[in-house]
């Protein structure tokens, strides 16, 4: 009889606990339906397209500051308000030689080369350097006139130890006919580059050579010295040991490298020895277009320049800059700064 009891009951649990009722349904539908008109109304908010744009310029700029602290060189941020489009420019290596191996001239990128009278010394800026003895045929030649990576045409960066014999005048390097160093005695360094221009067709044509040249030295004959060439469509920089010597202006682009990279010269290079040569040219590292109902405000900052630092260059930015996203939906607008230490807010 118990069993009989026990076994009804606990059947009616069962069932009373194998679903839900009709009234506790309609309580959970009613629940969710006011949680989700509460969700979409908080969706329906944000503005996610405003979001979007400002993260991608802000990300855009800190790139830019970013490549120039990590590279140690000038980058640059451009503005297009017309096509809504911001292009960040740093400094992207394209080739390195350290000279440690003859007759090889192992190079970064699988750019090696081959040398000629030249001699492998072990009293180098780093390690070992390639010297080029006096009165000698010395050459040392790369090919890099096909590398895809060798557009110099935005601007480069070329960097090397040179060490001068007594009297040891003569050409240092070219790349084609496009970009020559010479040394020119008493320590004087004299660093040039062909231009770009256009005619009244519209063709490509060179221009007269951009030249910068540093003053004579009373720094010892055969002592290290390391030299930087910099260009960026705004000017032309020669830097020794890590002083600004001389600089010139110009803001066109670099004539295409039509030859080889040659050290020294068969009939007047340089006697004395080279290292650490290494090439970098200017380059997109990131282009941003705005989304669609979003624009640059014509006030907003047009081109940023920041520093080897990270910080924006002062002799062109005298205060902090402003870039203004306009946002078509509601006609507001969002302002990003850019402090003159290169902070992004």
């Amino acid at each position: 009889m118990n069993a009989r009891v026990e076994t009804g009951r606990t059947a009616r649990l069962r069932s009373s606990s194998a679903g839900l009722t009709m009234l506790e349904l309609l309580l959970v539908m009613g629940l969710l339906g006011v949680l989700l008109g509460a969700g979409v109304g908080v969706l329906s908010s944000i503005n996610l397209g405003e979001r979007a744009a400002v993260g991608l310029v802000q990300n855009a700029i800190r790139s830019a500051r970013n490549a120039a602290l990590a590279r140690g060189a000038g980058a640059s941020v451009e503005i297009d308000a017309r096509e809504g489009e911001l292009v960040a420019r740093a400094l992207e290596v394209v080739g390195t030689w350290h000279f440690e191996s003859q007759p090889t001239l192992a190079g970064a990128f699988e750019l090696d080369g081959g040398a000629q009278d030249t001699v492998l010394v072990d009293d180098g800026f780093v390690g070992k350097a390639l010297s080029f003895p006096r009165g000698g045929k010395a050459l040392a030649s790369i090919a890099v006139e096909s590398a895809p990576s060798f557009d110099l045409s935005e601007g480069f960066r070329i960097a090397f130890a040179l060490r001068l014999d007594e009297g040891g005048a003569g050409r240092v390097l070219r790349l084609g006919e496009t970009i020559v160093v010479d040394a020119l005695g008493k320590g004087v360094v004299r660093a040039s580059f062909t231009p770009m221009v256009f005619d009244a067709g519209g063709r490509e044509t060179k221009a007269g050579k951009i030249v910068v040249e540093s003053q004579p030295t009373t720094k010892p004959a055969r002592e290290w010295r390391r030299v930087v060439v910099d260009y960026d469509r705004r000017r032309l920089a020669l830097s020794i040991d890590g002083v600004e010597a001389v600089r010139a202006e110009s803001t066109s682009p670099v004539w295409r490298i039509d030859g080889p990279l040659r050290i020294g010269d068969e009939r007047s290079g340089f006697v004395g020895a080279i290292d650490s040569l290494v090439v970098a040219a200017v380059g997109a590292s990131e282009t941003v277009k705005l989304p669609e109902g979003v624009r640059f405000a014509p006030d907003s900052a047009s081109t940023i320049l920041f520093d080897s630092g990270g910080g924006l260059q002062r002799e062109t930015h005298k205060e902090p800059l402003e870039v203004r996203l306009v946002f078509e939906k509601d006609a507001s607008t969002r302002v990003i700064r850019v402090g003159m230490y290169g902070t992004v807010e």
